[in-house]
């Protein structure tokens, strides 16, 4: 075998694990691990076996023929197309992305911020631009709000989405909203869900920021900053690219009829073909070219069924075909610029299908697995510890943005108010409002937020306010306890269920392996592999 990086530690029908690859998967698991893996042989074995063991899986899989199915292959279709696509955007689209000194200071506001909007929802651009005109003429948000909102909450408050913090909302929504000063009404903007018209209503700021508070998050900053930038860039590609597409009308006819009476990748696409098309025409134009017949039927093959089943007006369908332009437009772009053949790429894809033929393995390997009801009991029997419902409780709680209202709020409480008339008062969560505060019962090791105040909990204790995050402040009120008890069979059976069958799976699955590897010839360098120096 080779020497150095490319010594090959095991070895499969030519699928190889390789000293380079071993040490990557290590130190990727230190990192992850928190540091707290030694390299010890049976650590490095254990490293080398959840890689290696893959491999040896996807080769069972192609004995059984797994790679020969019509589902597999478009598996492995839709596998290059997202590699594809994260190339695209690693090497062509956000290659240029840099991050200044003005992004970095921006974004600590941000982090150190709170904004709260109202919103006005619509489908499609055309509908929100009507909002828009309205607001325009004179008619109110709230009056708006009620007709556009099927959500009694949101029609009632005007489409108040609450104080919301960085990370919080879609990022063209929070960009618009984080832009803007309070009073401020924008709009149209796209987002993952439609269009929104926003109207900035507040804005709160921790009120000491210091330059030592900026240099100490800057890493942080550093990575948040062009991620955001990078998000952005995308979104805006993608709008800009959406807005001139357009799809030859009686294509777009033929499919819709076709999807409504079939559904799925069972429509005979045929069917929808006239036979005077040419597999060059023109089905799909947009700023960059036009998208082909023959290149519209490769991402119709790779689209999931799921996806296609969504589709129930020409509005959605122009949607779903217009990210099938955009798709065969990177996938243009990165042939064009020889990315397919990179080493790098063409081994993500190959590690990412091989992983998926793993993965189909082990599916089959849950379905085959049976138990009966005795080894059940006697499984719930052996592991008493396992089947406890923890001890849980039941909280309300106020959420402020600053402390001096969390200590108002607080100071009145003490005073005897109620403690549900103050939720409806103060509470700047939303989500909240719409249940007086009561949150769902939790288990009481989760609670360590609440620090000293969790050992004083007793039904009717109030906490003091509670720093949660940056302008955040909760008060706490708790409403029940449930102490800890043994779970009875009938209450712990599904997880009695879970635990033999993955003690099944585990015991099939290491079997399946070494039947694999003999019948293959594996062959696993384990001398080697203990001789490797591990530096980190």
């Amino acid at each position: 075998m080779n020497e150095g990086d490319n010594a090959v530690l095991a070895e499969i029908d030519g699928y190889t694990v390789s000293e380079a690859h071993f040490l990557t998967s290590f130190k990727e698991l230190y990192y992850r691990t928190g540091q707290a893996i030694a390299p010890d042989p049976s650590t490095r074995k254990a490293v080398l076996d959840s890689e290696f063991n893959t491999y040896v899986l996807a080769v069972h899989a192609m004995d059984q023929g797994v790679d020969k199915r019509e589902d597999v292959a478009f598996l492995k279709a839709r596998i290059q197309a997202r590699v594809w696509t994260e190339e695209f955007k690693r090497q062509l689209l956000l290659s240029d992305v840099q991050v200044n000194e003005s992004d970095l200071r921006e974004y600590f506001v941000r982090f150190n911020s709170k904004v709260r909007a109202s919103h006005l929802y619509a489908e499609t651009r055309e509908e929100s631009e009507r909002l828009l005109a309205r607001l325009e003429a004179g008619e109110s948000f709230e009056e708006l709000a009620r007709e556009v909102f099927g959500t009694p909450y949101l029609q009632e408050n005007g489409g108040d989405v609450g104080f919301f913090s960085t990370d919080d909302m879609d990022v063209s929504f929070e960009e618009a909203a984080f832009s803007n000063p309070p009073g401020s009404i924008v709009g149209p903007i796209q987002t993952a869900q439609g269009y929104s018209i926003i109207k900035v209503t507040d804005r709160v700021q921790n009120p000491i920021l210091t330059e030592a508070d900026f240099q100490r998050q800057r890493p942080e900053l550093e990575q948040y900053a062009r991620k955001k930038l990078e998000e952005l860039l995308e979104r805006n590609h993608l709008e800009t690219f959406m807005e001139t597409v357009s799809v030859d009308q009686d294509f777009m006819e033929a499919l819709l009829g076709e999807i409504k009476g079939q559904r799925g990748r069972e429509l005979g696409i045929q069917r929808v073909i006239p036979p005077s098309w040419n597999v060059d025409d023109p089905i799909i134009r947009h700023k960059y070219g036009v998208m082909t017949l023959e290149e519209w039927v490769a991402q119709w093959q790779i689209t999931p069924v799921e996806y296609l089943e969504g589709i129930s007006s020409e509005y959605h369908l122009t949607s779903v075909l217009s990210g099938m332009a955009y798709r065969s437009y990177m996938t243009q772009r990165v042939n064009e610029a020889g990315i397919p053949e990179q080493p790098a790429v063409q081994a993500s894809i190959q590690q990412t299908y091989l992983n998926a033929l793993a993965r189909e393995v082990e599916s089959e390997i849950k379905k085959s697995i049976e138990f009966n009801p005795a080894e059940l009991y006697t499984t719930f029997q052996a592991n008493p510890d396992r089947f406890i419902q923890p001890k849980q409780v039941l909280l309300q709680r106020i959420v402020v943005s600053s402390e001096e209202k969390a200590a108002q709020v607080y100071d009145a409480l003490e005073k005897g108010q109620d403690f549900t008339r103050m939720v409806q008062l103060y509470t700047e969560s939303n989500a909240d409002l719409m249940v007086d505060g009561i949150m769902n019962y939790e288990q009481w090791a989760r609670l360590g937020h609440l620090g000293q105040e969790l050992q004083q909990l007793e039904p009717d204790y109030i906490t003091r306010p509670i720093a949660y995050q940056a302008n955040e402040y909760h008060i706490y009120k708790c409403l029940d306890i449930v102490e800890a008890r043994a779970l009875r069979f009938d209450e712990a059976k599904e997880a009695v269920q879970d635990i033999l069958l993955e003690q099944k799976f585990r015991e099939a699955r290491s079997e399946l392996i070494d039947q694999v590897k003999i019948k293959h010839n594996a062959f696993i360098d384990l001398e080697r592999l203990e001789e490797i120096n591990i530096e980190i």
